[in-house]
């Protein structure tokens, strides 16, 4: 891969043509490797939503573990629709999308669009497995209080996941 390509992709994602954006996109995915993960993740933070939404988009199809932070970080997105293909990228992570939201539900439960984004996350994650560990992250998440509640249960769940628990 030429680092010229690359750039010139991450530039294309925020034309006003949708046709050369999905190109980039498509192009982008197609190399997936770590630097175009890194270089992606890079731009998740791009003024612009239509560049964060298509980081967003190309990172589920990429599927690198390496995004997990910054797409748990993008959950948090003032764009709806960024928060949605954040948390499709993390489901695609499975355990590595698990545990990366688990986290971040232990530093970033005050916010309400967070927590009902990492709860979609959640709800299909635990269609995986895990059920029984996750099932009480999510219903803090919904409860009346989540910045208070979540925290304690999704630090609960990642150290039964580390240790082995779950189902």
């Amino acid at each position: 891969m030429n680092k010229d390509n690359l750039d010139q992709w991450i530039q294309d994602l925020g034309n006003q043509d949708s046709k050369v954006r999905q190109k980039a996109r498509e192009q982008l995915v197609e190399v997936g490797d770590h630097d175009v993960t890194r270089a992606l993740v890079g731009e998740l933070v791009d003024p612009r939503k239509q560049v964060r939404w298509e980081v967003a988009k190309a990172l589920i199809e990429i599927a690198d573990p390496v995004a997990a932070p910054a797409l748990v970080h993008a959950l948090d997105d003032e764009d709806s629709d960024v928060r949605w293909m954040a948390g499709e990228g993390l489901i695609a992570l499975g355990k590595s999308g698990l545990l990366a939201v688990l986290s971040g539900v232990t530093k970033q439960a005050r916010s309400l669009d967070f927590c009902k984004a990492a709860h979609h996350v959640l709800h299909d994650l635990k269609l995986h497995g895990d059920e029984e560990t996750i099932a009480p992250v999510l219903e803090a998440l919904a409860s009346s209080e989540p910045a208070v509640t979540a925290p304690p249960a999704a630090l609960h769940a990642l150290m039964a996941l580390k240790n082995g628990g779950g189902d």
